[in-house]
C-alpha cells in the first residue's frame, strides 16, 4: 500500500513535503538544473550534453576506459602517470563518435523515503534519474530506466523514444508513490540487479546507479558486490550515486525533532549522543566502502549527493 494515491490531499501534502515525486516533476527535468549544468559540461555524469560518442573503439577524442596494456597497443595511449602508480602499464582506450546507452538503476525502498529539510532520498534519486535520461534521449540515445523497489526489480527497456522515455518516467513515478515504509527490505536486491546485468552480458555502456546503498550494512553483502561491480566495471563505465540526507552526516544537536514513518508520529532526543554516533557511523561506512571501490577499480567513479540535489564531490 503506498502512502499517497496520487490523487487525494494527503498524497498533495507529499509532494509539496518533497517525499513523493509526480510525473510534472520529472517531465520538469528535462533542463538540467543549474547546479547539474557543470556536471554534465565537465563529463562527470556522463558524456552527456552533445558529446555523441559509441562503444566501438578508435582513435577519436571522447575517452571511453583504462586497461591493461595489452601486444598491439598504441604506445601514445599509455596513462604513464597511473601506470607509475600502480607500477603496471595502462592504456588509455578512446570511442569513436557513435551510439552510446544507457542503463540507469534507481533505488526507491523503503529507506530513500527519508528527508529531513528538502526531498526524500527518493525524490532526489527519481530527478536526478530523469535529468540524466532526458540529456541521453536528447541527442538521440537510447536509455533505459529499472527501479529497485522493497521487494523486487522493475526493469525497464532500452529505447531512444520519447514515447518510451515517457513511459519510462510514468514507471518511475508509479514506483515512487508506491513505497511503503512498513515493507520489509531485502538487502539482496541491489546485488539481484548487477547480477542480472552480468547475465545480459553489458558492454560499452554506462551505468548510473542511483541509491541511498543501505544494503552495504550487511556485511556479506560487501565482498559480493565488490566482485560483481569489478567485473561489471570491465567492459562498462559505472558511476555509483550516492544519495544521503544532511540529517545522516552531521546530526544537530537541536532538541527533541518529530519523525514521521507517514503512518506513526514520534520525536526523537537530537542530543542523543548514542544516536549521533549511531547515524554518523552508517554513512562513513557506506561512504567510505565506495570511495574504496570507485579509487582502486577502474571505469567506476563515486558522485555523492546530498537531496538538495546538490554534487558533494569533497565527500568522493
Amino acid at each position: 500500500m503506498a502512502i499517497g494515491d496520487g490523487k487525494s490531499p494527503a498524497f498533495k501534502k507529499l509532494l509539496e513535503a518533497g517525499i513523493q515525486v509526480d510525473m510534472e516533476a520529472l517531465i520538469h527535468q528535462s533542463e538540467p538544473s543549474k547546479s547539474l549544468m557543470p556536471l554534465f559540461l565537465e563529463g562527470l555524469l556522463g558524456p552527456l550534453l552533445g558529446h555523441r560518442s559509441g562503444s566501438r573503439k578508435g582513435s577519436g577524442l571522447d575517452f571511453a576506459e583504462l586497461n591493461h596494456y595489452q601486444q598491439g597497443d598504441d604506445i601514445r595511449h599509455v596513462d604513464w602517470k597511473l601506470s607509475s602508480r600502480k607500477q603496471s602499464p595502462y592504456v588509455r582506450h578512446f570511442q569513436e563518435e557513435k551510439e552510446q546507452r544507457f542503463e540507469l538503476l534507481v533505488d526507491q525502498g523503503a529507506s530513500m523515503l527519508f528527508g529531513s529539510l528538502a526531498d526524500s532520498k527518493a525524490v532526489t534519486a527519481a530527478k536526478l534519474a530523469a535529468q540524466i535520461g532526458w540529456q541521453a534521449i536528447h541527442q538521440g540515445d537510447p536509455c533505459s530506466c529499472s527501479v529497485v523497489s522493497a521487494s523486487e526489480v522493475h526493469w525497464g527497456r532500452s529505447s531512444r523514444s520519447l514515447q518510451s522515455w515517457l513511459h519510462a518516467l510514468s514507471d518511475l513515478q508509479k514506483n515512487n508513490q508506491n513505497i511503503n515504509p512498513r515493507a520489509e527490505a531485502s538487502d539482496q536486491l541491489l546485488s539481484s540487479s548487477l547480477e542480472e546485468m552480468l547475465n545480459r552480458r553489458y558492454r560499452g555502456r554506462h551505468v548510473y546507479i542511483i541509491s541511498d546503498f543501505m544494503s552495504l550494512l550487511v556485511e556479506e553483502q560487501k565482498n559480493r558486490l565488490t566482485q560483481q561491480l569489478e567485473a561489471l566495471s570491465q567492459h562498462n563505465s559505472l558511476r555509483l550515486i550516492y544519495i544521503f540526507d544532511e540529517l545522516e552526516r552531521s546530526f544537530p544537536e537541536a532538541g527533541f525533532l518529530p519523525i514521521s514513518d507517514g503512518y506513526h508520529h514520534a520525536e526523537i532526543n537530537s542530543s542523543d549522543s548514542g544516536l549521533q554516533l549511531a547515524l554518523q557511523r552508517t554513512f562513513s561506512q557506506r561512504l567510505q566502502f565506495l570511495s574504496l571501490i570507485a579509487s582502486s577499480l577502474l571505469n567506476i567513479k563515486l558522485l555523492p549527493f546530498d537531496c538538495a540535489l546538490q554534487y558533494r564531490g569533497e565527500l568522493s
